[in-house]
C-alpha cells in the first residue's frame, strides 16, 4: 500500500469478500482496524504540515496540503 488510493482499494475489496463470503467478519474488522490507524497517521502528517506553513511534506502517502481549500459558492454568492 503506497498512498490513499490504495488503501481505498484494499477497503473496498474488503467489503466485496465480506459481502460475497470469501473475506470474515474477524478478517475485516482487523483491516478496518489497520486502516484507521493508517487514517489516523495521514491525520497527522496534514496537521504537521499546517503547524510548519508547509515545510513538512509528510510520506507521500497523501498530498499534503498545509492550506485548506476555499469552498465554492452556490446561487448568486461570488465563487471563491
Amino acid at each position: 500500500m503506497k498512498n490513499l488510493n490504495d488503501l481505498r482499494d484494499i477497503l473496498g475489496r474488503t467489503m466485496e469478500g465480506v459481502l460475497s463470503g470469501s473475506v470474515s467478519a474477524d478478517q475485516a474488522k482487523a483491516v478496518a482496524m489497520v486502516a484507521s490507524e493508517v487514517n489516523q497517521s495521514a491525520k497527522l502528517e496534514i496537521d504537521m504540515a499546517r503547524a510548519t506553513d508547509g515545510d513538512f511534506r509528510g510520506s507521500g502517502f497523501i498530498d499534503v496540503d498545509p492550506e485548506p481549500k476555499p469552498r465554492q459558492m452556490i446561487g448568486n454568492k461570488d465563487r471563491v
